[in-house]
């Protein structure tokens, strides 16, 4: 879908555009039709990406997968030492037999595996009985996504969490309790609580390798609703598109939106079991991102995510 649509968007527009209709709940808006200072907040939060630390997870993922590559043969002993790597639980140490045999050729290529995603974790709880909207900061231990266990992202993740004073924040309370409400007008059922957990996320962009912050693809993320991207920063980058895709009968997808957020746009959908509340099966991805200007050594797109799930 190319065509350039005024925010906001929900499923009544993409239906009526593809011709066909989409039941299950989507809203593509930007911060300053929910009431909020948008200008303010991307000020506020556009410094803080800077400030998260690197995310290992990929980098361990690239690095077996680089070995299984070059031993082929050897294929199953290596993934069979992936798991406790890939949690942290050894080191690359316990691939050394694999490690030592590689070309001084292959060492520069598996040396230069480096980070490329910076991200922390949030968790809240909102509380939408009262006569007053509360929201109380619960700690996140561990994150893994409900997803089919041969799935990597159902592993037990560990990430920092993010400080105080990126999210214990008037503004971020705000957006927090802006969105629980539209969750709200969303489903049939009266919800009393919501559970949030927001990630925080800035991935880099270099001359020799895009930003990609979807390598798994079409994906959904095990919640009731997401927030697949609020950017708040793209630092020289083009591309990064965000789609919505449905799953048709036999597998099938179809992109039924497609938008390359700017700041202060977000997206919000229901994720996981919709199909059997509403009727439709949504996913969701994003595009590769590339330097708008290739002279410079890097760029960045600056998103905040959300996983949300009815507690009650």
């Amino acid at each position: 879908m190319k065509k350039t649509f005024a925010l906001p968007i929900d499923q009544l527009t993409i239906s009526e555009y593809i011709g066909r209709n989409i039941l299950s709940p989507i809203l593509v808006d930007c911060l300053e039709n929910l009431g909020l200072d948008q200008e303010k907040f991307l000020d506020t939060f556009a410094p803080f990406f800077k400030e998260l630390p690197y995310d290992p997870y990929d980098v361990r993922r690239l690095k077996i997968e680089f070995l299984k590559n070059i031993f082929a043969e050897d294929k199953e002993n290596i993934h069979a030492k992936f798991k406790d790597f890939y949690l942290g639980k050894t080191t690359i140490i316990a691939f050394e037999e694999w490690t030592n045999q590689l070309t001084n050729a292959q060492k520069q290529i598996f040396e230069a595996i480096v980070p490329w995603r910076r991200r922390s974790v949030a968790q809240f709880l909102i509380d939408l009985t009262g006569s007053e909207v509360t929201i109380e900061r619960e700690p996140v231990s561990e994150f893994s996504q409900e997803v089919d266990e041969a799935d990597i992202r159902s592993m037990p993740r560990s990430f920092k969490e993010s400080p105080s004073h990126h999210v214990d924040i008037p503004i971020f309370t705000d957006f927090a309790i802006a969105i629980g409400k539209k969750v709200q007008e969303f489903t049939p059922k009266k919800i009393k609580k919501l559970r949030f957990t927001a990630h925080f996320m800035s991935v880099q962009a270099t001359p020799k390798t895009p930003g990609d912050n979807s390598p798994e693809g079409a994906h959904e993320d095990g919640a009731d609703f997401i927030i697949s991207a609020l950017v708040v920063n793209r630092i020289n980058v083009k591309g990064g598109e965000s789609q919505i895709i449905e799953q048709l009968e036999g597998n099938a997808k179809d992109i039924i939106f497609r938008r390359e957020l700017a700041p202060g746009e977000f997206i919000l959908q229901a994720d996981t079991g919709e199909e059997e509340v509403y009727g439709n099966d949504l996913w969701h991805h994003v595009t590769p991102f590339y330097l708008d200007d290739a002279s410079k050594s890097e760029g960045w797109r600056d998103i905040i995510g959300f996983d949300i799930l009815i507690v009650d």
